[in-house]
């Protein structure tokens, strides 16, 4: 009898590890960042940033796949949301699309138009076969960059190696945050010197209780403030798909300059957002 309910058991397990090893999830696309270039033949993302000046070249977003099926469709929608009278709000501007299986990346090129990018706020959403994967923003920062905000005299930044969750699908700036959907209001990549200062962190299929920590450093405010300089922080545990809201309240008027938002996973640095405080925004 016990050499049966052991023989049983083994059977049981190996069916148990079978189905298990047949489990995986699909593939798809693991992350994607904003890019000033890319390198090799691997289309490594080089330059890093959400935040251009007008007269930056190309502009790179990188989609990475993991163990994407055959023939799966990428598309990319590249959209003004907000360049002032450059465009009606929300203009759509350009899309492509590529077939690709397997992991590697895959690299979008928009390419500059004129002689400079229109100033104001931009995105780019990313279709996986068909829906919506994820939305990534970025910022052209145009004459308030250079005419109104403290000449850089700081060194770069140092900050830890990146490494994306895949649950942060996008990171939003803005003037606001609505309601329970915390739906972002007035996005922006500028700052008015009093203004309340929000990140908003869509997360999406995140494990429950997951750590998500968001650090706003000053990174050259001028004399105002020495480099880099800690402002705050606050977390947050959350899980599933919505947006997360942290804010920056001034205690004292913001000095102009350039700013930057860390956001953590677990601890992990997963993110890095720019932002400027300005005397007068280039748009809204």
């Amino acid at each position: 009898m016990r050499i049966k309910l052991q023989i049983w058991l083994l059977a049981l397990a190996t069916v148990l590890l079978v189905a298990g090893c047949g489990g995986e999830a699909p593939g798809g696309i693991s992350k994607a960042v904003m890019a000033s270039e890319v390198k090799g033949a691997a289309l490594e993302p080089g330059g890093l940033s959400d935040n251009y000046p007008p007269d930056q070249g190309d502009i790179h977003a990188v989609v990475t796949l993991a163990n994407a099926p055959k023939d799966s469709l990428v598309k990319v929608v590249w959209t003004a949301v907000d360049v002032g009278s450059a465009a009606p709000p929300d203009s759509k501007l350009e899309e492509s699309e590529v077939k690709a299986e397997g992991s590697r990346n895959l690299d979008f090129v928009f390419k500059r138009a004129g002689n400079k990018w229109a100033s104001g706020l931009y995105k780019v959403e990313i279709f996986f076969n068909g829906t919506r994967d994820r939305t990534l923003n970025f910022v052209v920062t145009g004459t308030p960059l250079r005419g109104t905000v403290a000449a850089s005299g700081c060194p770069p930044a140092t900050t830890q190696a990146q490494k994306q969750s895949g649950w942060i699908a996008q990171v939003i700036m803005a003037e606001g945050a609505k309601g329970e959907e915390k739906e972002p209001v007035n996005r922006t990549g500028e700052f008015l010197a009093n203004e309340i200062v929000h990140a908003v962190v869509g997360i999406k299929d995140a494990p429950a209780n997951t750590k998500f920590r968001a650090v706003f450093f000053a990174v050259d405010a001028g004399g105002s403030t020495i480099c880099n300089l800690k402002l705050g922080e606050s977390e947050l545990a959350a899980g599933g798909s919505r947006n997360l809201d942290f804010e920056l309240k001034p205690a004292n008027p913001w000095a102009l300059g350039k700013y930057r938002v860390d956001l953590y996973v677990n601890n992990t640095l997963d993110h890095t957002t720019n932002y400027v405080v300005v005397t007068q925004k280039s748009v809204h």
